[in-house]
């Protein structure tokens, strides 16, 4: 699994991940409160421990952004993480399809 992020997406990502030091990035399928586990949102959790099984992604920037292993078949082989100015916040896409329009940052 590779995932191509932007620049301005890096700089967004860096920045956030600056403000909770301690904090690791991890891309998530998050299905709490959806009701059922094949039903969730793509989002970045900023979180202190990791716990179970989880991956380094493959990408093209300086600081490490992990996957619980369980959660891959959710996303696509290959993604990119783009940041809408717009909006202000960021967007998970693949060449198949856009998984996120707005994807959020979720301090655990």
């Amino acid at each position: 699994m590779y995932i191509h992020i932007t620049e301005p997406a890096a700089a967004f990502l860096t920045k956030r991940q600056a403000e909770h030091e301690t904090k690791e990035l991890l891309l998530r399928y998050d299905s709490d409160g959806c009701g059922c586990a094949v039903s969730g949102v793509p989002m970045i959790w900023l979180i202190g421990e990791r716990t179970g099984e989880w991956e380094q992604l493959k990408h093209n920037q300086p600081f490490k952004l992990y996957i619980h292993t369980a959660q891959k078949v959710f996303f696509d082989e290959e993604m990119t993480i783009d940041f809408n100015e717009k909006a202000n916040t960021l967007m998970l896409k693949s060449p198949q399809q856009i998984l996120s329009p707005r994807m959020g940052i979720l301090l655990k």
